[in-house]
């Protein structure tokens, strides 16, 4: 099975996803978590400036549509917006982007990899 490796490249998207739902990402050998938002904004503030910003494995499960979440489902060569309900799960046939989560903006990372 090939691994993909996901990631954010945008460091504004990237902090919102550590402050919002608590992920974990690598920044070079800096580790962006919600504990250490105040050391990565100096770090900015000192000129650092990481090209990304990838997804530790343990934060892996958030990127998984839940019930809830306002998603981009594409399916058939065809795009539409929806709110995914328990009767939804399990996903199955359609590529899902999710949206919004709580009603909070959720940015998809990129993905590299096989």
């Amino acid at each position: 099975m090939a691994k993909h490796t996901f990631f954010y490249t945008d460091a504004v998207a990237a902090l919102w996803m550590v402050k919002t739902y608590r992920m974990k990402l690598l920044a070079g050998s800096f580790c962006l978590q919600p504990e250490s938002v105040d050391a990565f904004l100096d770090m900015l503030g000192n000129g650092a400036r990481p090209e990304r910003f990838v997804v530790s494995a343990d934060s892996l499960p958030v990127l998984d549509p839940k019930p809830g979440d306002v998603v981009e489902e594409t399916a058939g060569g065809k795009t539409k917006v929806k709110r995914l309900a328990a009767k939804d799960f399990p996903l199955a046939g359609a590529g899902y982007q999710i949206l919004q989560r709580a009603g909070k903006p959720f940015f998809t990372p990129d993905r590299a990899g096989g």
